[in-house]
């Protein structure tokens, strides 16, 4: 990944527009924010139902009407099969290997269990070495295909391609191979910086919505020294190395004057704010890489310009000189690949978790509005960490620029939105906004 922002652009200030992986590829395939569709929450299989907003509209499917063969291989879609999307499709894979138990819930631990008794949706969150080779790890196998399939399509002379690959690490469960472990020795571990009274400034609802009590929880990560911090920490690196080994592969097998753009579905917490997982209006969740290499005259050079995974679409279409699809919300992000100093539009990116609740993220402050009106503020040049929150202090003035970028329209719950809920605020929140239909109502 370094090696490809030297040779293109990195942009350090790029956020998703959903802080989990279903809405926000959800996001980045169509061009829009999920205030626009209507997909706040993890979807089900009925979304490859929807042709109004999603089937036909996805990215693939648009350059394939303008003269492309499309491929894809791994994690790309979520809801939506793969095979579907692209005229050409590898393996999607998926978050194992695991070890197998044995009898249910067959879901062997290394380090964390869930406590199942806990009424609210699990997590695959655990850390250790396994298997032993990357062979059996399916983003090998990613790599593998999409190696092959660029060397077949090798020739000047064929249709011009677009490839999708999703690899999953570092999606939990942080398994992977020892020799990867091995490269990051306990002792180095560098934790994040944290503050042990970080959510005394905070409102109430900023504290329910982001509670996930079947994740491990920081009396368990503390213990012994952060002892399982450190080796949790330790994991995410390993994984994050060795998916970044798969990227090269694939890297160093595209064709001369072809576009690349690298890009995460969210970000991850490590022990920052108390807790490890994503799920959250705050940066940690919300910030993603982004480095785009456009096909030719690139050059190393740094944007912290505030730009979204929905900018991609419209990106990516003028990069190829392709049409615009009508009903995008991003922008096209070319004249800052052209010039990282040019004048933008956009003063805050938006990131939304569950219907009414945004965070925006400028070069110097990062703002949250809830559903019920509670705020949090951060003055980032000076609160590098977000330890202070000052929307109690903050004037009017301060605020004003934040509050009107906030959508005056949100769509409902779209239907294929799954119903189970994280924690309790979400319980009470979708039992409201996204009830179970009632067969006997026939209003």
């Amino acid at each position: 990944m370094d090696a490809l922002a030297s040779r293109g652009t990195l942009f350090t200030n790029a956020h998703c527009q959903a802080p989990i992986c279903g809405p926000s590829r959800a996001s980045l395939l169509t061009g829009r924010y999920p205030s626009s569709t209507g997909l706040y929450v993890q979807p089900d299989k009925s979304l490859s139902q929807d042709r109004e907003n999603f089937i036909g509209h996805l990215l693939p499917q648009h350059f394939s009407k303008h003269g492309y063969r499309t491929f894809g291989v791994g994690k790309v879609t979520h809801g939506i099969k793969l095979a579907s999307v692209v005229d050409v499709a590898g393996p999607t894979g998926n978050s194992g290997p695991k070890p197998k138990g044995p009898k249910p819930p067959n879901d062997v631990r290394f380090h964390y269990r869930p406590d199942y008794s806990i009424p609210y949706t699990g997590t695959q969150t655990d850390w250790g070495a396994f298997p032993e080779r990357d062979e059996e790890m399916p983003d090998h196998a990613t790599a593998t295909w999409a190696v092959e399939q660029l060397k077949k399509n090798n020739d000047r002379n064929s249709k011009p391609f677009f490839m999708a690959v999703g690899f999953h690490r570092p999606h939990v469960p942080f398994y992977v191979p020892q020799k990867w472990l091995d490269q990051f020795p306990i002792s180095s571990i560098k934790l994040p910086e944290i503050l042990e009274d970080d959510f005394d400034d905070l409102p109430r609802i900023a504290r329910e919505l982001h509670e996930l009590p079947r994740y491990p929880q920081w009396p368990f990560l503390r213990a012994n020294d952060d002892q399982q911090w450190r080796l949790c920490v330790q994991a995410y690196l390993a994984c994050t190395t060795f998916v970044d080994a798969q990227i090269g592969k694939v890297v160093n097998a595209v064709p001369p004057n072809t576009v690349i753009a690298l890009v995460s579905d969210h970000g991850y917490h490590l022990g920052e704010k108390n807790r490890v997982s994503k799920h959250s209006l705050w940066p940690e969740s919300t910030r993603v890489p982004m480095i785009i290499v456009p096909a030719s005259k690139a050059k190393a050079q740094v944007v912290d310009q505030a730009v979204g995974l929905i900018d991609l679409f419209p990106t990516l279409c003028k990069l190829a000189g392709i049409p615009m699809k009508e009903r995008l919300d991003g922008l096209d992000l070319s004249p800052l690949l052209t010039n990282p100093q040019a004048t933008w539009s956009r003063m805050a990116i938006r990131t939304t978790y569950a219907r009414g609740n945004h965070s925006l993220k400028s070069k110097t402050h990062h703002y949250i509005a809830y559903e019920d009106g509670s705020e949090e503020f951060y003055h980032l040049t000076k609160d590098p960490n977000a330890f202070t929150n000052l929307a109690h202090t903050a004037s009017t003035e301060q605020l004003a620029p934040f509050r009107n970028l906030l959508p005056g329209w949100e769509a409902s719950y779209h239907p294929s939105n799954q119903r189970s809920a994280v924690n309790a605020w979400f319980e009470r929140h979708l039992e409201w906004h996204h009830p179970i239909p009632d067969d006997n109502d026939e209003s």
